[in-house]
């Protein structure tokens, strides 16, 4: 028993030998994805304030936006402070993480803030001086129906103003979103 278990282990080997002896093991490197081009996005560098204002409180809220370039080269970081109003009781913050997705052709923004806030979407990109924003994560609930992309408008290089809005689930009504953003 012990030589026919012998054999067949030997002309087991000998039949996977030839197949082990044509496997090539490859050696060139994975090449790396291209670095996106900014240029569309660089003017957004630097530090903004921003005044956003809905429609249903009583004044525009402050947020200051810092925008740089990730050391890898591959991302631009975005963080944002959101100072206390009357009905924002503490600072919050947010990180952005910006980059364009070749393969799919599309700028992507991957988003986390204080509160476990967190957000995922998609631009094709700029046409002309506006640019609009798809948020894939959103997902209605008790307080929040449906929402519109965010468009965002280039003023110049120190400028934009975006707009969007959103429905309230108990009552239907219909929430304009504005913001007006300065660098410097």
């Amino acid at each position: 028993m012990r030589r026919l278990t012998t054999a067949c282990a030997l002309a087991l080997a000998a039949a996977l030998l030839p197949s082990l002896a044509l496997a090539q093991v490859e050696n060139t490197p994975i090449p790396a994805p291209h670095k996106p081009n900014f240029s569309s996005m660089a003017f957004q560098l630097g530090t903004w304030t921003c005044r956003t204002k809905s429609a249903r409180r009583p004044m525009a809220y402050v947020t200051t936006v810092t925008t740089t370039v990730d050391p890898s080269g591959y991302w631009l970081n975005q963080v944002s402070s959101t100072a206390k109003a009357s009905w924002i009781p503490i600072v919050t913050r947010q990180w952005d993480k910006i980059t364009y997705d070749a393969d799919a052709h599309r700028w992507v923004d991957v988003s986390y803030g204080d509160g476990g806030g967190y957000g995922l979407s998609f631009s094709k990109g700029w046409n002309n001086s506006t640019i609009s924003w798809h948020d894939v994560s959103f997902e209605p609930g008790p307080d929040i129906s449906s929402q519109t992309d965010l468009v965002v408008m280039k003023m110049g290089n120190g400028r934009t103003a975006s707009h969007s809005s959103f429905t309230e689930t108990k009552t239907g009504r219909r929430v304009m979103v504005t913001a007006i953003c300065t660098k410097g």
